[in-house]
């Protein structure tokens, strides 16, 4: 993956979390709670799987 396309995927989830969390702020049934919360938990962990991956790659190019 280019870092270009990671960068593009952190913009994408970081957006799609900021807006779950201006849902989650707004009334919602209980089922629906339940599935903003949901994709909230998916986008996290999708972010930090991101991070993780790169991380690593980040930290092979320094040590030279």
């Amino acid at each position: 993956m280019t870092m270009q396309m990671e960068a593009t995927y952190e913009f994408v989830h970081r957006a799609n979390i900021t807006r779950y969390q201006r849902i989650l702020g707004t009334y919602l049934t209980a089922e629906e709670r339940r599935f903003v919360e949901l994709r909230l938990a998916e986008e996290q962990a999708a972010l930090q799987q991101l991070a993780w991956n790169v991380a690593p790659k980040a930290k092979s190019t320094h040590a030279a």
